[in-house]
């Protein structure tokens, strides 16, 4: 399904490239042998004052392979908040390929306070014991400790999106660029959609996947759109013979496990892969539900959901806790915190709570912690006008998995209204991950083109869930 809006931008003014002020180098990435430029770029983390500690922001480029390159590379924006872009990259990354790198250089930075570029964690435990992997999330006197450590290595409320764009845009303007495309996905998005408000003339073209707001106010939809894309889950393997076969009690067993788990936590023993000792673990119905909504991020993950289930049912929760630990850690970062208390929970209320998780198996626990998580962490000034739509002529791509359970499609209609040159296409079959072929392929076209209007969306109806495993 798609929805376009898209006009003919006017071309831009040439406009000679700023001076290049940033000094890269060859460097290597994991999983890779190929050389690719790597720098570090120093700002003030106070950068209102232009004062006292500066922090280095980690920078790798993945440069064009054509011998003339197009001037103006894509930047990529990742999600969490927390994740680092440049420290993401390695030699599996889609962006290695020729269908990205054919024309342009790929640029990655690692936001203020991500990946090498002065973060600051926060634990929530000691990792090298499972227990503290199965927790409840946020534990408040870690989060206190965390808070109270931090104070003498950074200011933590300056840690937000709109000062990483002003930071972005000194990057981009250090590495000789005039004008630059945008790639976010999930926070990302966020961010991309944020350095467009503040430098609307330096960008080409925007892709936005997966897409965060601030007027969604995260993790608020979390619960609904988890719950939906649960249900579409037990749905599909009802309509799939051999998942039907293989598990028909499935949506049964599901609503016992999480009755069960409100009585009392799942407990049971675990290897320790560092140590290779079992050790005790308990797992609330909170930390239950938190592991099974990430699972349903991606679909080549949801689809161990159903075998995983059917063995927790049966008394087995050690795949279940095995499979479900890709995405959870012990701990965030100090920019997660910032980012997510000041920019989007904040304007949580309690109806919002009451009314949008209602009757979702996530329920209420999600949202609850990271607000009360939030009630103790320095809140940061945020403009007034981060909250109001970003409204561009700009051309811009934007994708939504209509089975995300993190970022669901009217998200991303709501910005779509405000980009009159953007083009909105739901991926029946995708969720909070747009990296198939199909996707792929559109944002290589989007970008190499700069328009979407005579986009060959065609791929999108043939994108399938991945087949359940069953065994």
């Amino acid at each position: 399904m798609a929805s376009v809006a898209c006009a003919t931008p006017a071309p831009p003014t040439p406009e000679a490239p700023p001076r290049r002020t940033i000094a890269l180098a060859e460097c290597r990435v994991p999983k890779s042998a190929e050389a690719v430029l790597c720098g570090k770029h120093s700002v003030f983390e106070n950068r209102a004052t232009q004062t006292g500690r500066r922090i280095g922001l980690n920078i790798v480029v993945l440069p064009a392979r054509a011998p003339s390159p197009a001037s103006d590379p894509v930047f990529v924006l990742v999600g969490g908040p927390g994740l680092g872009a440049a420290s993401m990259v390695n030699g599996e990354s889609e962006w290695f390929t020729d269908k990205f790198r054919r024309e342009r250089d790929i640029v990655f930075v690692d936001q203020r306070g991500t990946g090498g570029s002065h973060r600051l964690p926060c634990p929530f435990g000691n990792a090298a014991v499972m227990q503290t992997h199965f927790n409840d999330l946020f534990p408040i006197p870690a989060v206190r400790a965390c808070r109270d450590a931090l104070r003498p290595l950074g200011d933590v409320t300056l840690y937000t999106t709109p000062i990483a764009m002003d930071d972005l845009d000194e990057i981009r303007a250090g590495l000789g660029y005039s004008r630059i495309n945008l790639y976010g996905g999930s926070y990302g998005a966020q961010a991309a959609l944020q350095y467009l408000r503040q430098y609307p003339g330096r960008v080409r073209s925007i892709v936005l996947a997966g897409v965060a707001t601030p007027s969604g106010k995260q993790p608020l939809s979390f619960a609904r759109a988890a719950h939906d894309a649960m249900n579409a889950l037990l749905e599909d393997c009802a309509a799939d013979t051999e998942c039907r076969e293989r598990f028909p009690n499935l949506k049964a067993e599901f609503q016992a496990l999480v009755a069960a788990l409100d009585v009392r936590p799942a407990t049971f023993e675990i290897t320790n892969p560092t140590s290779h000792v079992k050790e005790p673990v308990s797992m609330s119905r909170g930390a239950f539900v938190e592991r099974l909504r990430l699972m349903l991020y991606d679909l080549d993950r949801a689809s161990h959901v159903p075998l995983l289930l059917h063995r927790a049912a049966q008394g087995d929760w050690v795949p279940f806790a095995v499979s479900s630990t890709g995405g959870v850690t012990p701990g965030v970062s100090a920019m997660y915190m910032t980012v997510t208390c000041s920019e989007t929970a904040s304007r949580i209320t309690e109806d919002d709570i009451v009314r949008e998780t209602r009757d979702t198996f996530v329920g209420e626990y999600r949202t609850r912690r990271h607000v009360a998580a939030c009630q103790e962490w320095p809140r940061s000034e945020v403009p007034a006008a981060y909250y109001e739509p970003v409204t561009s002529d700009v051309p811009a791509l934007i994708l939504s998995g209509e089975l995300d359970a993190a970022t669901p499609p009217h998200f991303a209609a709501a910005v779509a209204r405000s980009l009159p040159n953007s083009r909105h296409i739901v991926i029946r079959n995708a969720a909070h991950a747009y990296w198939q072929e199909c996707p792929q392929r559109l944002v290589a076209d989007f970008v190499s083109a700069g328009s979407a209007r005579d986009l060959d969306v065609a791929c999108v109806a043939q994108v399938r869930r991945p087949p359940f495993v069953v065994r």
